[in-house]
């Protein structure tokens, strides 16, 4: 293991961190010692929240671009 891989994965996520790392999921990458770190010290408030958010607008994206395509 790499040294900068054991600091990402012994340290506590910021919020941001959390919020890319649920990014990342939705679209089916991320690293291994990302998906350590995450469960290890995330705040699983924050992935569940981020989570529902990204599947709201998935969800408002596919409708809008179905009513784009489709006649009114």
């Amino acid at each position: 293991m790499r040294k900068d891989e054991a600091e990402l994965e012994n340290s506590a996520p910021s919020f941001w961190q959390m919020v890319g790392s649920t990014m990342l999921s939705f679209l089916g990458v991320s690293k291994e010692s990302r998906r350590k770190r995450d469960f290890q010290h995330g705040n699983p408030k924050v992935f569940i929240a981020t989570g529902f958010i990204m599947a709201f607008l998935f969800i408002m994206v596919v409708i809008g671009i179905v009513q784009l395509v489709l006649p009114g």
